[in-house]
């Protein structure tokens, strides 16, 4: 029987940490200086909202909604040349098409800015459903992304998810799928502690040996 996969993309598809990042310092030097060591430091992944808040100290921040839109003209109008694909990703995707396999995305990227990395480096062809934290009207967890996308396709009840951080682990281990942790993503020093993993990769073509 073909496998099936979910795969998180920043941290685990594309390398694009250098760029946010890069964004959000941007962005909190203009709107709040004395935040700047939050901004450099906060963890790539979770939802641009919440990131804003936290990089802010505040949830409910004035001056959230104005970072928001600032991150979203500024990192959009250049993501591609600030996106890379981690080596071997086409590679190892084709692999998996070429075998029937079926894959899908859950992202807590946008929308725009996912398809348009996604188109930018030919890989749409290879996702049979790609999830973002905007690709309806409310904004959902990836816990929440992961259920959509098994309604739409039962054949990702039993999918590999593919992530780096403990968000993704957390989705997976919620819908009791076998989560494969993304060694080389930005979820480094998170806590690990109480999260399943079914199994660690190094590089994403590891995956081909599971």
């Amino acid at each position: 029987m073909a496998k099936t996969w979910i795969f998180d993309f920043d941290g685990t598809l594309v390398h694009s940490e250098a760029a946010i990042t890069q964004c959000f310092e941007s962005i909190t030097k203009k709107l709040a200086p004395h935040r700047l060591g939050v901004a450099k430091h906060v963890l790539i992944g979770p939802p641009l909202r919440q990131t804003v808040a936290e990089i802010l100290g505040d949830p409910e921040h004035p001056l959230i909604d104005e970072f928001v839109s600032a991150f979203i003209r500024m990192h959009d109008d250049d993501v591609i040349n600030n996106t890379t694909l981690y080596p071997n990703t086409y590679e190892t995707l084709t692999n998996f098409h070429q075998q029937g396999q079926e894959m899908a995305i859950a992202t807590n990227k946008r929308l725009v800015p996912t398809i348009k990395i996604l188109q930018h480096f030919n890989l749409e062809k290879f996702f049979l459903i790609v999830e973002c934290s905007d690709s309806e009207i409310s904004t959902r967890s990836k816990s929440e992304m992961t259920e959509t996308i098994i309604k739409k396709n039962n054949n990702f009840k039993n999918a590999f998810f593919i992530g780096d951080t403990t968000n993704d682990a957390i989705a997976a281990n919620t819908h009791n799928m076998k989560f494969i942790k993304a060694l080389y993503g930005y979820g480094k020093n998170q806590d690990w502690s109480s999260i399943k993993v079914f199994h660690e990769i190094e590089k994403i073509e590891d995956l081909i040996k599971i």
